[in-house]
């Protein structure tokens, strides 16, 4: 996986997997965070790390380091964030429907964040 789009190089970016449309966003199936130390983070995962299947990811970069993706007026992010496939939503977050993707081994999976 292949992250670009950071404002700035601190702290780290928080990668969540969910597999089911009923409880995306609501209950995970892996997560991971990554230091971002540069405009690019890189994140290997491998069949021995997350079964092969149907996924979609959302990302956010923890710019203050309080574990959790701030917002402001509205609930409108703070934060920069991303998901699969690059969805984007309106007025909320995208659907699973929109951000589902089929992870194999040896893909590259590339996400800007907003």
């Amino acid at each position: 996986m292949k992250v670009t789009g950071f404002k700035q190089y601190l702290e780290k970016l928080y990668i969540t997997f969910y597999n089911d449309s009923e409880t995306f966003m609501k209950k995970k199936v892996a997560s991971y965070a990554v230091a971002v130390d540069g405009a690019t983070v890189t994140l290997e995962i491998s069949s021995d790390d997350l079964p092969l299947g149907t996924y979609a990811i959302c990302m956010f970069h923890d710019e203050n380091g309080n574990k959790k993706l701030d917002s402001g007026l509205f609930g409108i992010p703070t934060e920069s964030y991303g998901f699969s496939n690059n969805a984007k939503g309106f007025a909320g977050p995208p659907s699973y429907k929109q951000c589902k993707f089929q992870f194999k081994d040896n893909q590259t999976i590339e996400i800007k964040l907003d």
